[in-house]
């Protein structure tokens, strides 16, 4: 303690400068005043510098989309249709159990999408590949689960793979848009990160959302009267 005392005193003996001295003076004082707030501080920012960033894309969680496929669920279960006039119950209700499944899976693979832990730093052309990867998955998952539920309630397994079918077929223009624009946002430099490749990727997913009502529409009355006698298990 006297060594660093005494190593201070001939310090200050070599200032010549007064301006310096007062200032170096000044500073040991509040130093030492402040001492254990400056030392709080330091500690503060050390740990703040080594905390990890939380992930941007986390942030899709809240994405409009979510709550569009809620929407559009419900605008569909809203939908009724008719055989020679009369409200055909069975087309309804396959209407809307095509929809549940679509918008449930669908929500389930995008926010998979958004939880992966490495989606920061998967390179460009991985990530896009990831993402046609995922959308068809969404795809093939919500395809399977409308089969099985129609299967379990009395549709018999050519008319499942007719509507199917027949629905893909007016969403073609969708998918193919679809395509386009993944393409269209991986080679646009303006997205220079994946929280902004993906924000893109979810406000395409989110049109192609609400595009859905009319799709169903015109599926399920196309099919005429082909499940008018069908006991569907409601």
């Amino acid at each position: 303690m006297l060594q660093a005392e005494s190593f201070a005193v001939e310090i200050i003996k070599k200032i010549d400068n007064p301006v310096y001295l007062v200032a170096i003076v000044l500073i040991a004082f509040f130093g030492f005043i402040f001492k254990d707030n400056i030392l709080k501080a330091i500690k503060e920012g050390v740990i703040a510098k080594n905390k990890p960033t939380e992930s941007k894309i986390l942030s899709l969680l809240n994405h409009d989309v979510f709550p569009t496929m809620t929407r559009i669920a419900n605008q569909v279960n809203m939908m009724k249709f008719y055989t020679d006039q009369k409200f055909d119950e069975t087309k309804s209700r396959m209407c809307h159990d095509f929809t549940k499944h679509k918008t449930e899976q669908c929500a389930i693979r995008m926010q998979a999408v958004i939880k992966r832990e490495d989606i920061d730093y998967i390179p460009k052309n991985a990530l896009k590949n990831y993402v046609f990867h995922e959308q068809t998955y969404m795809h093939e998952l919500y395809v399977n689960a409308v089969k099985q539920e129609w299967y379990e309630k009395g549709v018999q397994q050519k008319d499942i793979d007719y509507v199917i079918q027949l629905f893909e077929s007016f969403r073609y223009d969708v998918v193919v848009s679809f395509e386009n624009r993944i393409n269209a946002i991986f080679s646009n430099s303006a997205y220079d990160s994946n929280y902004k490749l993906l924000l893109a990727v979810f406000e395409m997913w989110a049109m192609g959302i609400d595009l859905l009502p009319k799709d169903m529409q015109t599926t399920f009355e196309a099919l005429n009267g082909r499940f008018k006698n069908l006991k569907y298990d409601l």
